[in-house]
Parts: structure tokens; C-alpha cells; sequence
């Protein structure tokens, strides 16, 4: 478990510093009027995938988790 627990924060602390990069580039850095519209959205495809690994990782509620875990229990026992 504790492997888990260590991927989890390091998931999460990669997505977070990697979105404030990623904005703070965007202040910084000069960007040509063209590649604006791109760079965004590529930014913004990043950001939702990390979005999706740490929602992943950080969204079960301990009531899901229960609920599972009974799903799980009740599928072994009928086999």
C-alpha cells in the first residue's frame, strides 16, 4: 500500500508543477501570435490528462471505496 500511496503524491505533485510551468511560461516567455491558439490547447490537452490521473488517483471517496470492496466481496463469494 504504501507503494501506492507513494506513486499517488508523486502523480500528483509532477501534475501540479508541471501546470505551473506550463503557465508560467505563458507569462514569461514570448509566444508568435500563430502559435497561440495552439499552444493552448496543448496546454490544455496536458493539464486535462494530468487532471484525469490525479482525479483517478485522489477521487474515490472512503464510501466508494466501501462499496467496491462489497462489490468485489460479493462476486468471490459467488464463484
Amino acid at each position: 500500500m504504501k507503494d501506492r500511496s507513494t506513486f499517488r503524491y508523486s502523480i500528483g505533485l509532477i501534475v501540479i508543477l508541471g501546470g505551473l510551468a506550463g503557465l508560467g511560461a505563458l507569462y514569461g516567455l514570448p509566444v508568435p501570435e500563430g502559435n497561440r491558439e495552439a499552444l493552448l490547447l496543448a496546454l490544455g490537452i496536458v493539464l486535462g490528462w494530468g487532471g484525469s490521473v490525479v482525479n483517478h488517483e485522489f477521487g474515490s471517496s472512503s464510501a466508494g471505496r466501501k462499496a467496491a470492496e462489497a462489490g468485489i466481496r460479493v462476486e468471490k463469494e459467488t464463484e
